[in-house]
């Protein structure tokens, strides 16, 4: 893991960011962190704060001296968190996650743009229902939505400040909470889905599961299996409607996913054991599987790479048994046949369109 040092006003932090390696060079924070400390020093906050979407742990590093509420629904958010606070020598933080409600009393939040609205849409309303007065929602110009200033003028007065280093903060005066439809119920292939505000797939079918699901008939039948990556939880719940005899754990690194996972198998009404993991892919499991399945996402927040793909081929590796197999579906550019035959002996497409492909490695 490659080491950076944030220079700040409140002081330097030695900063890794988990995954990154030499061909891939990427820093644990952009300017947008850069920015929110600026605006955290300027104005001598001394009060506790909140702070939102930290993806490596810089603004929790920066800020640890104003013994912040720090929220994510990211596991590997809050283990890089974890990472960079310890090689720091920096206290432990109140670390919550997403679906937890913060036992605070503060006026001030600070939150980095998540990918999605939704997700956006959730932690507004989650801020104004505990009373926070003030949101400064810091982003990348290159990532801001189009519809954003609407959005969020929905929830009070707002003013974007200038652009730094293409970056912006907008000031949001926050008054009034928001209606919204999560968590949704939504059903495709005959599972139902309840699915919270930051779940892959939470409003629509994506592509490549319904690829899988098309062809999930094509797949060998095992007893103990794993739904890797798993979002939504749908490869999981379908095989386990399919075969009576499988038992299923679901993994997924968003705990918003895992705990919708979780519902929509009470909501299936399935006979089998089932776990749920929050964490980074199979991690160290102990568990030794038939089956695993597995969409994998190709996407950080909005970094693009296989660098993620590549771990979780090789931790399916580490926790099937030796007659075990995986299934892997993804876009047919990603190439993800090359990779998978650095660590199996077999690597074969199921099935294949013009967009996706489900390749099944084994041996």
């Amino acid at each position: 893991m490659l080491r950076e040092t944030l220079e700040c006003a409140f002081g330097h932090f030695d900063l890794i960011r988990p995954g990154a390696h030499k061909k891939q060079p990427l820093r644990a924070w952009d300017a947008a962190d850069e920015y929110l400390i600026d605006l955290i020093s300027q104005r001598q906050v001394s009060t506790p704060l909140i702070i939102l979407n930290d993806q490596f742990g810089a603004l929790g590093c920066a800020l640890n001296s104003l013994d912040p509420v720090w929220i994510s629904d990211s596991f590997c958010a809050k283990q890089a968190l974890e990472q960079n606070l310890t090689a720091n020598h920096l206290k432990p933080l109140c670390s919550l996650n997403a679906l937890e409600t913060p036992n605070i009393q503060t006026d001030l939040a600070i939150l980095k743009l998540p990918k999605n609205t939704s997700f956006l849409e959730y932690q507004l309303n989650q801020c104004f229902e505990i009373g926070v007065k003030e949101v400064l929602i810091a982003g990348m110009m290159k990532h801001l939505p189009k519809n954003l200033l609407k959005l969020l003028l929905q929830y009070g007065e707002v003013e974007r400040l200038p652009f730094i280093k293409k970056s912006t903060v907008f000031q949001l005066t926050i008054s009034k909470g928001q209606l919204t439809p999560y968590p949704k119920s939504n059903a495709f292939f005959d599972v139902k889905l309840l699915s919270h505000a930051n779940v892959f797939g939470r409003d629509k079918l994506d592509p490549g599961a319904q690829f899988f699901l098309e062809n999930i008939q094509k797949i060998p039948r095992k007893n103990k299996v794993a739904d890797l990556c798993c979002g939504s939880g749908i490869l999981g719940i379908r095989y386990a409607q399919l075969h009576e005899d499988a038992s299923v754990d679901f993994y997924d690194e968003s705990h918003m996913s895992i705990s919708s996972t979780e519902s929509s198998w009470s909501l299936n009404q399935l006979s089998q054991n089932a776990h749920f993991y929050w964490q980074d892919g199979l991690g160290e499991s102990p568990s030794s599987y038939d089956l695993i399945l597995c969409n994998p996402p190709f996407h950080e927040a909005h970094t693009v790479g296989d660098h993620i793909s590549k771990r979780l081929f090789k931790q399916a590796k580490q926790a099937l048994g030796q007659s075990g197999h995986l299934l892997v579906v993804g876009n047919r550019h990603l190439k993800y046949h090359v990779s998978l035959k650095h660590h199996f002996k077999h690597v074969e497409t199921i099935a294949a369109n013009s967009k996706f492909v489900l390749l099944e490695a084994h041996g």
